[in-house]
């Protein structure tokens, strides 16, 4: 049984885009054309930390965060946009331990507030952030449109 202790969490770079993409397979994925361009921006921005959690040389979780000056406050926050675990590999301490290096990274980058959003139904989510700290509640509201597909006209 592999379990958290063998586990190495460390900044992605772009040889881990297939395993992100293979963990995103067993949790959800729409697109993997758009996922895969998608972390390749993400690798760029300076702003954003992604995460892997490697475990004997293969790719089983992922988080990632931002971090952005307050405009009310005198410090920078951060909010996690993803984390996901393999399928094979939830229920192992793997979600906590990505989740353990974000905090870990956050203090030491003295940031005040972090921040992460769940379906309000994801109740193995919630119970992960919440044992790790999350407790103050808000309400995220989210306003979805179709999108509008570029054509290939120049303008």
């Amino acid at each position: 049984m592999k379990h958290a202790d063998n586990l190495v969490v460390r900044k992605a770079e772009k040889g881990d885009i297939d395993g992100i993409i293979q963990v995103f397979e067993t949790t959800y994925l729409q697109d993997e054309s758009w996922a895969r361009s998608a972390l390749r921006r993400l690798l760029a921005t300076s702003n954003y930390v992604m995460l892997v959690a490697e475990l004997g040389g293969r790719v089983v979780g992922y988080v990632d965060y931002y971090v952005l000056p307050s405009i009310w406050e005198k410090w920078n926050e951060a909010t996690i946009n993803y984390l996901f675990v393999h399928k094979d590999y939830q229920g192992k301490g793997f979600g906590s331990k990505l989740l353990e290096e974000v905090v870990e990274r956050a203090d030491k980058a003295g940031i005040v507030e972090l921040h992460v959003c769940t379906e309000k139904g994801n109740k193995p989510a919630i119970r992960l952030y919440t044992k790790h700290g999350f407790l103050k509640k808000y309400v995220l509201l989210e306003r979805v449109k179709e999108p509008v597909h570029q054509s290939s006209k120049n303008c």
